[in-house]
C-alpha cells in the first residue's frame, strides 16, 4: 500500500486543521474580564420604551400577572403603567433621585414617596435596578470589574458586592448582589435575543433574600426612540384621588 498521501488530500487536511483551530480560537475566553467588549456587544439607550410581562409569585398563595409598560426619558426618569387583564391598575411616575407618585386607576388612590422604603408600592420596588438592566444591560458603565473567564465581580455605588456568571458564549447567565456576604438580590438571565440594536435576556427571574417571593419578567418588546415626549412623562391625578400613605397604597395593590 502507497504510504504518501496524495497533494490533494494533504491540502484538504491542513484545511481542515487551520478551520478546526480557528474555530476552537473564537470560543476560547479571555481569562481577564473584558467589560467594555461585553457592553459593546450588548448596547446601551438613554431613552427606552418596553413592554414587560412580569408575575410576582409569593412563597404562599397565588400568583400576580401584570403587564407593564415601561417609558425611560434620558433624565433618569420613569414612567410605568401596569395592566392587569388588560385593566389599567397603577400608572406611576419615578424620577431620577428615586421620589415618585403612583395612581391606583381603579380605585382613585395615590401616594408619594422616595424608594428604598419597607412599604415600596410591589411594582416600583425594583424599578431602579430594572430600569439600569434594560438601559445598559448586565455591566454598568462606570464599574471596575474584576476576575475570570466565568465569574466577574465589582462594587455598586452603594459598596454592595455585585457577581456575574457568564456562559461560554460570553453572554451573562446570572447576577448576585450582596452587602457584607449576605446575599440580597438573584437574577438568572434565560434567552437573550435582539431588540433592535440592543441584545437583552428576553427573561428573567428575580429573587431577593427573606421573602421567598419570585418574580419572573418576560421582555416582550425594547424599544430605543430617540426621546421620549413630557406628554408620555407627565402623571396627572384625576380630580377626587384620595392620597394614602405608602403601606395602604401597597395593601390595596396587592391584596
Amino acid at each position: 500500500m502507497d504510504a504518501r498521501i496524495p497533494r490533494l488530500q494533504l491540502v484538504t487536511l491542513v484545511a481542515l486543521a487551520v478551520g478546526m483551530v480557528a474555530c476552537t480560537t473564537s470560543t476560547v475566553r479571555p481569562a481577564a474580564p473584558d467589560a467594555q467588549a461585553l457592553r459593546q456587544r450588548v448596547g446601551r439607550a438613554d431613552t427606552i420604551a418596553a413592554s414587560l410581562l412580569i408575575r410576582i409569585q409569593p412563597a404562599q398563595g397565588d400568583g400576580e400577572l401584570f403587564t407593564l409598560r415601561l417609558w425611560a426619558d434620558a433624565t433618569g426618569a420613569v414612567r410605568l403603567r401596569a395592566q392587569k387583564l388588560d385593566v389599567d391598575v397603577l400608572d406611576a411616575v419615578v424620577q431620577a433621585d428615586g421620589s415618585y407618585r403612583a395612581l391606583l386607576v381603579r380605585e382613585h388612590v395615590a401616594t408619594t414617596g422616595t424608594l428604598g422604603g419597607p412599604d415600596d408600592p410591589a411594582l416600583l420596588h425594583d424599578v431602579r435596578m430594572l430600569l439600569d438592566e434594560l438601559r445598559d444591560g448586565p455591566v454598568p458603565a462606570a464599574v471596575a470589574v474584576t476576575g475570570g473567564a466565568d465569574t466577574w465581580s465589582w462594587r455598586d455605588p452603594s459598596g454592595g458586592e455585585v457577581v456575574l456568571a457568564l456562559a461560554m458564549d460570553g453572554l451573562p447567565t446570572s447576577k448576585r448582589l450582596s452587602t457584607d456576604g449576605v446575599l440580597l438580590r438573584s437574577l438568572d438571565y434565560v434567552r437573550w435575543q435582539a431588540f433592535e440594536e440592543l441584545q437583552r435576556p428576553s427573561q428573567v427571574t428575580l429573587r431577593a433574600a427573606g421573602d421567598g417571593d419570585v418574580t419572573t419578567i418576560r421582555l416582550k418588546s425594547l424599544d430605543t426612540p430617540p426621546a421620549i415626549s413630557a406628554e408620555r412623562m407627565a402623571l396627572r391625578l384625576p380630580e377626587g384621588t384620595a392620597q394614602v400613605d405608602a403601606a395602604e397604597f401597597n395593601r390595596r395593590l396587592m391584596p
